[in-house]
């Protein structure tokens, strides 16, 4: 059976919800997350304050909800990379790619995610922050080991601790994706992707040579 037709509602209702998420990333762009009021929202996004609270609760839980869809598209991107059925490299290769590209495009987005990482406000809205962002860190580490796992399994790269390498590679990963936001003029982002597959596959020292495929 098919999806049941969306109702008229439905589809207002969720622009809404979308041009409301969309006001909030920019605020938090433009004045950080302890500064972002329910009010500049709602004036960015067009609509009366009221109108957010028909769909969320607060601005935790507004900011809560933006960063969820948000880097919900950004893990449906890289899973996409990910979930191939070619070499470990050409994944990896895609893997960073569509990172790479998910923050270029979306640059008001880069404000949220670094502010969630690194939480800022009053020790109760860092724990609350903290809670947010937590879990979806992790679930990504669960999903590279198991990516990296496999590859394990199949001899592409050499056994050791699925999760702890998941974390390290993750962590280098976002530095460069991050820094690549705040630069006024990155490299291109084909040097930066050859760059992090070649350190992560071939490693660092002159003596090691990977054979070509």
């Amino acid at each position: 059976m098919g999806m049941p037709p969306r109702s008229k509602e439905d589809v207002v209702q969720e622009f809404r919800i979308q041009s409301i998420q969309e006001a909030t990333m920019r605020v938090i762009a433009r004045k950080g997350m302890a500064a972002a009021t329910m009010q500049e929202i709602a004036d960015e996004a067009g609509v009366a304050k009221g109108t957010i609270y028909l769909y969320f609760r607060d601005r935790d839980e507004l900011v809560e909800k933006t960063f969820e869809t948000a880097i919900t598209e950004l893990h449906q991107r890289v899973d996409a990379a990910m979930s191939g059925t070619g070499p470990f490299e050409d994944r990896l290769r895609a893997m960073i790619t569509a990172a790479i590209t998910f923050f270029r495009d979306n640059r008001e987005f880069f404000r949220l995610y670094a502010t969630l990482r690194i939480p800022e406000g009053t020790p109760q809205q860092q724990r609350r922050q903290q809670r947010t962002c937590k879990p979806q860190y992790q679930s990504r580490i669960e999903r590279f080991a198991t990516i990296l796992q496999e590859a394990m399994d199949r001899g592409e790269i050499r056994p050791m601790n699925a999760r702890r390498l998941a974390m390290f590679l993750i962590e280098g990963i976002n530095a460069i994706v991050i820094d690549r936001v705040m630069e006024e003029a990155p490299p291109p982002e084909t040097e930066d992707v050859e760059m992090m597959v070649s350190a992560i596959l071939d490693g660092i020292a002159t003596r090691k040579k990977r054979s070509s495929h």
